[in-house]
């Protein structure tokens, strides 16, 4: 193939990895997540149990998925995302509100279906564009490349968070009703399906931007079933490292039980802007800001892995997660957004300290495969955490069974609130656990 034309399929590329990162990552419903859950329908305890489904899913077809990859062709595993995200946006839009088991259901496939594209994407979006910049002698672009990219997917994600919180905000949508002199009122339940919407109209885009995509023709065919013995032996090799290696184990053991509380927290995010009071349109501007401080977060961060140890560095991120739980249980008006601040910052320096520590840690021949793991151990306790707080919710609303007729979304508040009790508690003595079983295993 001439050199002229690897230049136009590299830039082809390059622009499609570009818009479907941009419309794949930033989605219309995040900044009104857990709300919009409630407001189908369903209860806290089956929205931890429908996250606990969606980390399980991811877990369970990460190693598979980068077998089909290898086996297949990047190409297709990202026109596979492409058609589980149209799919999973469309079971949405069909499902009933208030539609007891059947809107249980469909949300069950629609977890299953968002961790199957999480899953696919995973990884086979980025090789694909370097694999065509190698192609075209053009690898030295890649780090401009990612930059851009992580630049325009901010930019999208802080328009999809701005624009999904001010579409489910009924007063807003009818202040701007009445600005263009229309006389139609809405109310909040005509709002709910409007971020699916939109959603499926970008999951339209990520589908299309696969479809566009080239790859080259794969060298050698492997069968399906030789790939995913052969990544099933690396990653049991990896994970039998991490196993022996103290510093590694650690730093994943600190990485799980730091992601898997906060992170559940985040996913429950909208429904404490609306315990605390906070209007919904300002949703979407809480969650940019908060995505903002991923601009200064990580220098910070590097400037503290570079003067102190590991250690330190987690003990100091351990007890600013502490804090930051421990604001959260007074839910105060307003204010309650402060310790929040911590939340996010935390989990954010996390990533940084995890992703540095273990790829100067890890074999070369193991580091993707270690990364990877990292990923898998994460989603599993972050899965298992996610069931851990929908059998709480459970025995928390237990004692809340003289609901006042009329009264129930009331009764929701207070056990969420109550819920919210126990997790600085719960982070407090997973912390220990862990620095026991590790202090136990490999000693100082």
């Amino acid at each position: 193939m001439a050199a002229s034309d690897l230049d136009q399929i590299a830039q082809r590329n390059v622009r499609a990895f570009t818009l479907f990162r941009m419309f794949f990552s930033a989605r219309f419903y995040y900044p009104v997540y857990a709300l919009l859950f409630l407001d189908y329908g369903l209860t806290l305890e089956q929205f931890g149990l429908l996250n606990g489904i969606w980390a399980a899913t991811i877990v369970l077809l990460e190693v598979p998925s980068g077998a089909l990859a290898d086996t297949l062709g990047r190409r297709k595993l990202l026109i596979a995302t492409g058609i589980f995200m149209v799919l999973e946006m469309l079971v949405l839009l069909v499902a009933p509100i208030d539609g007891g088991a059947v809107l249980f259901s469909l949300f069950v496939l629609n977890r299953v279906l968002s961790g199957a594209a999480e899953a696919a994407a995973s990884g086979a979006d980025e090789a694909l564009a370097y694999d065509s910049l190698k192609a075209a002698g053009q690898e030295h672009r890649w780090g401009h490349v990612l930059e851009r990219v992580q630049r325009d997917t901010s930019l999208a994600f802080f328009v999809a968070m701005m624009v999904g919180a001010a579409v489910y905000d009924a007063e807003l949508v009818n202040a701007v009703l009445r600005l263009f002199g229309s006389a139609q009122v809405v109310v909040s339940e005509q709002l709910i399906k409007v971020p699916i919407f939109l959603s499926l109209l970008s999951s339209l885009v990520v589908l299309a931007m696969a479809l566009r995509m080239q790859e080259a023709p794969l060298k050698a065919h492997v069968s399906v079933r030789a790939t995913l013995a052969r990544s099933l032996r690396q990653s049991v090799a990896a994970g039998q490292w991490i196993w022996l290696t103290a510093f590694p184990f650690g730093v994943i053991l600190a990485a799980m039980v730091v992601d898997s509380v906060v992170r559940q927290f985040l996913t429950l995010a909208s429904e404490y802007w609306n315990v605390i009071e906070l209007p919904i349109a300002s949703y979407g501007l809480i969650g940019s800001g908060m995505a903002l401080m991923g601009v200064f977060v990580p220098r910070v961060a590097r400037i503290l892995a570079d003067t102190y140890s590991p250690v330190q560095n987690f003990v100091f991120v351990g007890v600013s997660v502490l804090l930051g739980l421990m604001g959260l249980t007074m839910a105060l008006p307003y204010w309650g957004i402060l310790p929040t601040i911590l939340l996010y910052a935390s989990i954010q320096m996390t990533g940084y300290f995890v992703s540095r520590y273990l790829n100067e840690t890890a074999p070369s021949e193991q580091r993707a495969t270690v990364l990877s793991f990292r990923g898998l151990s994460t989603n599993f306790v972050y899965g298992a955490v996610a069931m851990l707080y929908a059998g709480l919710i459970v025995s928390i609303r237990a004692d809340h069974l003289q609901v006042v007729e009329g009264a129930a979304a009331a009764v929701e508040d207070a056990v969420f609130v109550e819920s919210l009790g126990w997790f600085p508690g719960f982070f407090l003595v997973l912390s220990l656990c862990v620095f026991l079983s590790h202090r136990l295993r490999f000693g100082r």
